[in-house]
């Protein structure tokens, strides 16, 4: 009878963590986005995918992407030839996004990607969704890779985080975060 007792009580004690405590907040958070388009879009054989692109760090070119790859977050497939489109990204690394916006892949080699429109740094928070609204205009593009003036790179985290803030932006950004 003491063993049960015993074992009782040890099965209770173990059982018990935190008593009432919330658990953690996840290190995860969510983006949703608008992104509103206008100017005459490319046609289909320079446009061969668009999609939403963020990153913690300023790329020095296509290459710091594949380079980096653990680190970039991406969209699924945006639709072609709309006036707006929506996109969802869960399970997105809680941190700050300093280079982020919709991409264009415009030939079939692999590192032909160049941003249409770009968002400025916005931050992602654990178990919060995160909404932006992008505007692409592909009459007026960003350059790529971007210049140097005020930024920092840091390509996969070795070095310093920086933004870029340039009047060449084809992209505004909203960010407001929801409680999930």
């Amino acid at each position: 009878m003491r063993v049960l007792l015993l074992l009782a009580l040890l099965l209770i004690y173990t059982g018990c963590d935190h008593g009432l405590e919330p658990p953690d907040a996840p290190p995860f958070g969510s983006i949703r986005g608008t992104v509103t388009y206008v100017g005459v879009w490319p046609s289909l054989d320079s446009l061969r995918d668009l999609r939403f692109v963020a990153l913690p760090f300023v790329p020095r070119d296509t290459l710091d992407l594949f380079r980096c790859l653990s680190q970039l977050v991406f969209s699924e497939r945006l639709a072609y030839d709309v006036q707006a489109d929506t996109f969802f990204v869960d399970s997105v690394q809680a941190q700050r996004y300093v280079y982020s916006g919709v991409a264009q892949k415009f030939s079939q080699r692999l590192f032909d990607w160049r941003p249409v429109g770009l968002a400025d740094l916005f931050q992602v928070r654990p178990g919060e969704v995160t909404e932006l609204s992008i505007r692409v205009d592909f009459d007026n593009i960003p350059p790529f890779p971007p210049g140097n003036e005020n930024m920092v790179t840091q390509p996969c985290g070795l070095s310093g985080v920086g933004s870029r803030t340039s009047p060449q932006r084809s992209a505004m950004i909203s960010p407001r975060r929801i409680p999930v």
